[in-house]
């Protein structure tokens, strides 16, 4: 009597199983090692995202930058308006939105964005605790926009109930507190895409005494997820990947520096300085620091004040310390030019 087909397959099938069983351990770690190629493979195919970056970190790896690629007089400047109290206790501020302004979001890679003052992020807005601020929004768009601020006023301020037409304007008044650093974005439905598309920057209220006197930065970690298939092409401070590794920011030796880094998308964003760590003040609310770091991390509309100071001359990575980041444009470098006296003094 001939045996079935399937019957004979189930005995092959067992027979296999058993021989398998009973490999010693590193003929069986041998056999595994056969299928690892075509499972990598299977990985690398699921997972895109995590392959080599193609952008950006072949030029830029651990090395200072031979040529600028990113015109100066697009550059970001990342100094904040000075602090100091408004003459007549008001702050006032126009914000005018425009839409698919041409922004270069990259080197040689440019995006119709939405913008604050045509520029992303938009400018920063600054005022001492206490202070009204007046800031009038200008719908230049097509869609109906608004302003959401963060920090403690009334609800008809805040950006979520009136939507502003095209063609039309809206007076948001409220006191300047508490001190610290608040986002401001438009709120409008979809949300996520008046975001993403650049409508947000960065207020600094200041408290009424001040802060000691220091060389001032205003950073925002952002990031462009151009094709929207929720995995971000490049990461940025201040709206252009890499455009402070093709023109670093310039230190003194010794110069006391306060950066306000605020991170605006929905990652964590992790802000890290080389050779050199920082007093945090987590949202900028507090006159005493709470850590002595080097790195932090921040998550979605989180921000922190980072001062330091450096001792030696040279260039230093800052950079976010998520390494997709870093290396998908969001680092640049701090150029620190040495001091002429501490110079001096040690020929002395």
């Amino acid at each position: 009597m001939k045996t079935p087909g399937w019957i004979l397959a189930i005995v092959l099938a067992l027979g296999a199983l058993t021989a398998g069983l009973w490999l010693l351990p590193g003929q069986r770690v041998a056999a595994q090692r056969q299928l690892t190629p075509a499972a990598a493979d299977a990985v690398q195919n699921q997972h895109a995202r995590h392959l080599q970056p193609t952008k950006g970190s072949k030029r830029y790896q651990y090395k200072t930058p031979a040529a600028r690629r990113f015109d100066p007089s697009q550059v970001f400047d990342p100094t904040p308006p000075p602090p100091g109290p408004a003459p007549n206790g008001v702050r006032e501020y126009t914000l005018v939105i425009e839409e698919d302004v041409p922004h270069e979001v990259a080197p040689g890679v440019t995006v119709p964005a939405w913008t604050f003052n045509r520029t992303v992020p938009g400018p920063v807005l600054r005022a001492t605790e206490g202070e009204l601020v007046r800031i009038t929004l200008v719908n230049k768009g097509k869609v109906p926009h608004t302003i959401h601020f963060h920090g403690i006023h009334p609800a008809n301020m805040d950006g979520v109930f009136e939507l502003v037409s095209p063609g039309e304007t809206f007076t948001y008044e409220f006191i300047a507190q508490p001190y610290g650093i608040m986002p401001y974005h438009c709120h409008s439905m979809p949300t996520s895409q008046h975001i993403h598309n650049g409508l947000y920057g960065m207020m600094i209220f200041d408290p009424k005494e001040g802060r000691p006197p220091m060389r001032e930065l205003a950073m925002v970690m952002s990031a462009f997820d151009l094709d929207r298939d929720g995995e971000a092409e490049f990461y940025a401070w201040n709206g252009r990947a890499f455009q402070y590794a093709d023109n670093p920011i310039a230190l003194r030796q010794g110069e006391p520096v306060r950066m306000y880094v605020m991170n605006i998308f929905e990652e964590a964003m992790v802000p890290h300085l080389h050779g050199n760590l920082f007093r945090l003040y987590p949202s900028g609310t507090t006159m005493t620091p709470t850590e002595y770091t080097d790195v932090k991390t921040l998550s979605i509309a989180e921000r922190a004040i980072l001062e330091f100071q450096y001792d030696y001359p040279g260039t230093y990575m800052f950079q976010c310390h998520v390494t997709e980041h870093m290396e998908q444009g969001l680092m640049g470098w701090f150029n620190v030019l040495e001091n002429v006296e501490t110079a001096q003094s040690r020929c002395d």
